[in-house]
């Protein structure tokens, strides 16, 4: 029984040591609604979950969450667009879904965890 049990957390752990972090994506969200969604993405190497919040001074217009493609811009404000004046503020995170907006999709890992743990209950 044991063995099986630690078959199972050996499988667990390698499900999240082998994939890339699970990021929200929201293309376009206005105060807490998001206009428009995708599937979550997943990072690749070197990459974090991150939400960009657009200001127009001390406005914020629109917010979006993505996987980050510059990982240099995280945690960072820079002012992109000298016609409209706005600044994008960046800010990245490390954990699956830990950028905002809806959960979509459950983890694999989730899934992995639950019948893991529903296998060693029904084997109790």
């Amino acid at each position: 029984m044991n063995k099986y049990l630690l078959l199972g957390f050996s499988v667990l752990i390698f499900c999240t040591v082998g994939q890339g972090l699970i990021c929200n994506v929201c293309n376009f969200k206005v105060g807490s609604v998001c206009l428009s969604s995708d599937d979550p993405c997943r990072t690749r190497e070197g990459q974090q979950c991150e939400t960009t919040r657009v200001y127009k001074g001390s406005l914020k217009l629109f917010t979006k969450h993505d996987c980050s493609k510059l990982t240099e811009l995280c945690n960072k404000t820079e002012q992109r667009d000298d016609v409209f004046d706005l600044n994008y503020n960046r800010t990245c995170c490390t954990f699956d879904l830990c950028n905002g907006g809806t959960v979509s999709q459950p983890s694999l890992t989730l899934f992995t965890g639950l019948s893991l743990a529903l296998g060693w209950w029904l084997t109790r």
